[in-house]
């Protein structure tokens, strides 16, 4: 089984519109309701990709009873440690070719509970040697958090990635004990290291601290593919070019690609295009965070890789 943390979980709340009016009424049928956020969403992948998914992080009143009954309805086991303050909504609203998002900030997490959910992950984390968190940090954790984890995993044996960003980030790749695998994009990458990064200088930074002993890092690159570190191998990864349905949940869908292949031990070369199919397929499809598998080898075979 693979174990999928979120820390900040929504209930994600998509209404489509023809006209979106400003200081009028909006009345739409069209309303698609999930339980979101980025650790779900790699958890959704996982499952259609065939693999057992644990879900964890913290949810509270009924928003957070809604993501519990929404992930039992799909077939898949939560771990979730139950908090004071309530769970928090994600509302897109599609309109004209735009999409216009409304997220809120989320409950605040206290020391107790946060305590709480470092002091059961032996029961949070029992029968998966794979971790995955994803997402930014709700009100109340800091950077800690993840590193807490990340220490626990690496003390049990557990493999462990990491896709976060800003302070979250470069807090962890500066850590003592790194994690498995990263997910940065170019920015991102940038950003952490206060220095533009590009093509040109990317393969370089990723062979060097602090990112030298982190084993895996998917480098995205958006619909130019991906540069990929394994070990002190670099690759890059070329995508075929497609017409894009909805991109959102597509970087999620990708890690849980690497995810999937690296529990079955695949090679390098088979890892990143795994990855990158997963990624793709996403962006074919309106329902963020979902692959259609029959067209799987189709793309897969598209994806062309090489090391650089």
């Amino acid at each position: 089984m693979i174990l999928t943390i979120t820390a900040n979980p929504s209930v994600d709340i998509s209404y489509e519109l023809e006209n979106f009016k400003i200081d009028d009424v909006n009345r739409t049928n069209q309303v698609i309701k999930d339980a979101g956020g980025k650790g779900i969403h790699v958890g959704y992948v996982l499952s259609e990709l065939g693999e057992d998914v644990v879900h964890s992080g913290f949810v509270g009143g009924a928003l957070g009873e809604y993501i519990k009954n929404t992930i039992k309805n799909k077939g898949q086991e939560s771990r979730f440690i139950d908090i004071g303050e309530d769970t928090r909504n994600c509302i897109a609203v599609l309109h004209e070719g735009n999409q216009t998002e409304i997220l809120e900030k989320g409950p605040k997490i206290t020391t107790t509970e946060e305590n709480d959910f470092i002091e059961k992950l032996d029961e949070i984390t029992k029968g998966c040697d794979y971790i995955n968190v994803s997402g930014s940090l709700p009100n109340g954790l800091n950077a800690s958090f993840y590193e807490r984890i990340i220490a626990y995993a690496k003390e049990k044996n557990k493999f462990i990635s990491v896709d976060t960003s800003g302070k979250t980030l470069e807090s962890i790749i500066n850590a003592g004990v790194k994690p498995d695998l990263i997910k940065p994009n170019e920015s991102e990458i940038g950003d952490v290291l206060k220095t533009e990064v590009s093509k040109d200088n990317l393969v370089d930074i990723l062979l060097r601290e602090p990112f030298k002993d982190i084993r895996y890092i998917i480098a995205s690159m958006g619909k130019d593919g991906a540069i990929v570190k394994i070990d002190n191998k670099v690759y890059k990864a070329n995508v075929p070019e497609v017409e894009a349905i909805n991109p959102v949940g597509s970087g999620d869908s990708s890690l849980a690609g690497a995810i999937y292949a690296i529990s079955k031990d695949k090679d390098d070369i088979d890892i990143i295009k795994t990855s990158m199919t997963c990624g793709l397929l996403n962006v074919l499809n309106k329902e963020i965070a979902h692959i259609n598998m029959d067209d799987f080898d189709k793309y897969y075979e598209q994806i062309e890789v090489e090391e650089i």
